[in-house]
């Protein structure tokens, strides 16, 4: 999903050739034991899913393959997806966002060909989901990204699977209901309007292992402008994921961890909080 989403669906179109040869997968080791975690983007367009090769040596080591959710249920859960996002109370989008900033959504939908209508009992949170997933829909993208790849892939080859949370702990992180809504509708706007190079920049800093991009512009402004969605989104879930991987990196099978690219980085990064346990971490070329 939206990693789903804001922060997950996050100017440059291509970087240079000279950039780091490394990639978003990890191997990680202790005990004489070894796993793979390797990032992830929940949408993509048809020319991004050429991916690095690291992905498929660590697929093909892996045993078993953990997602953030189990993908087969997930998509089985529309119904309960847009019912979570919306206000069940009577509450309207217009009671919760100031005059200026529903203004300013009213005036992106009507530039934009997006209706306003259906927004009006979403909470800010579905709008934003609503809004970026369409606007990198327009641009090719499918909500088909590299977790749904590998997961048909798992299913047809017999591998085993799991997952970090149920789809109710995915949902309750998506449409939290402490979000400033108005500084996620202002940010979602203008997010919005540079989808195509948001887009263009992730794949590029993800399939290169750019980690300080992924970093620097996408996690920390994303903390910076909605530091309650940024809690309940990265922060509150990967510490509720550690002690879980931590249990798959001490079976005897061997695991390959897939989860969206802005939970392995920054000092609460799965990647980091691994390091202080104890794990030695490696990125993989």
């Amino acid at each position: 999903m939206k990693k789903i989403v804001i922060a997950a669906l996050i100017v440059f179109s291509v970087l240079s050739s000279q950039s780091s040869a490394k990639t978003f997968v990890w191997k990680v080791e202790k005990d004489q034991k070894s796993a793979f975690i390797a990032g992830t983007i929940h949408v993509l367009r048809e020319q991004d899913k050429s991916l690095p090769e690291a992905y498929n040596l660590a697929y093909q080591q892996a045993d078993v393959v953990a997602f953030e959710v189990d993908l087969k249920e997930m998509m089985a859960a529309v119904f309960k997806m847009a019912h979570r996002g919306m206000y069940q109370d009577g509450t309207k989008l217009s009671d919760v966002l100031s005059p200026e900033v529903f203004q300013q959504l009213e005036n992106f939908c009507n530039e934009n060909g997006f209706p306003l209508k259906p927004m009006l009992e979403m909470k800010p949170t579905s709008v934003s989901v609503n809004i970026m997933l369409g606007m990198m829909m327009r641009e090719g993208a499918k909500p088909e990204g590299i977790d749904m790849m590998f997961n048909k892939k798992a299913r047809q080859d017999g591998k085993g699977l799991l997952a970090l949370e149920s789809i109710d702990d995915q949902l309750d992180a998506l449409f939290n209901d402490d979000v400033d809504g108005d500084a996620l509708i202002k940010s979602t706007i203008r997010d919005a309007k540079n989808a195509d190079k948001m887009l263009d920049k992730m794949v590029s800093a993800l399939y290169q292992g750019d980690v300080d991009t992924f970093k620097n512009d996408f996690l920390l402004p994303f903390e910076k402008e909605s530091p309650e969605y940024y809690k309940s989104l990265i922060v509150v879930r990967n510490n509720n994921w550690i002690p879980k991987i931590e249990a798959m990196l001490a079976t005897p099978e061997k695991e390959l961890i897939m989860v969206g690219g802005l939970h392995l980085v920054g000092d609460i990064g799965v990647i980091e909080q691994l390091k202080s346990r104890g794990y030695t971490v490696t990125q993989m070329d």
